[in-house]
């Protein structure tokens, strides 16, 4: 009788340990939890790095595309000042003619007195102690040449208009002596004595 009870204990007893199920560790599921989330905020980070690259790299293509077509504008930019400026020179030499600037209207850093573009192309700043500096127009930054391009052309206008109007005066002058010339010649040549000797 107690060989049998104490075979149902041992029976019951194994029942029970096969029945309770596993539980894990507060401790480890925990830690698993927390890998998981640093795992997530790995990834995130990568990828906010990798989107963050890609925008630079987008970045400095577009600055070095820039800088290519800045290069070529600003070559251009130089060629066509240096040859309005020397345009300019020619005509105001052939004119002789020269322009006095307002300096309110320059953009210079410094307060002048005087500004005068020359028949020679050069622009000549004077100083309040009435010292003065000579250089070529074209030497000047182009925010400087445009400003002086912007006073100078109606006033070269005009110039031009005036001297074509004194060109047209001399061209009526010319026709009218060359008629007259003519006719004199005609006259002379007309009345001329037979044994006069011939003109050479």
């Amino acid at each position: 009788m107690n060989v049998q009870t104490e075979q149902t204990k041992s029976l019951s007893a194994e029942a029970e340990t096969e029945e309770q199920p596993t539980v894990f560790p507060n401790e480890n599921v925990s830690n698993h939890v927390q890998t998981t989330e640093e795992q997530t905020a790995l990834a995130g980070s990568a990828l906010e790095d990798f989107q963050a690259d890609q925008r630079l790299q987008d970045l400095l293509k577009g600055i070095a595309e820039e800088t290519v077509q800045l290069r070529e504008f600003l070559t251009e930019e130089s060629k066509l000042m240096n040859e309005i400026c020397m345009s300019i020179g020619q005509i105001m030499k052939k004119l002789t003619i020269s322009f006095d600037i307002p300096p309110s209207r320059i953009p210079f850093d410094r307060k002048l007195q005087r500004i005068i573009l020359n028949e020679e192309g050069h622009l000549i700043l004077f100083s309040e102690k009435n010292e003065f500096t000579s250089t070529l127009l074209a030497e000047h930054p182009p925010s400087i040449v445009m400003a002086v391009l912007w006073v100078v052309m109606p006033k070269l206008a005009e110039v031009v208009a005036s001297y074509r109007k004194r060109v047209t005066t001399r061209i009526g002058l010319f026709r009218r002596l060359k008629m007259e010339l003519e006719t004199i010649a005609r006259t002379v040549a007309g009345n001329r004595n037979p044994a006069d000797p011939q003109p050479r």
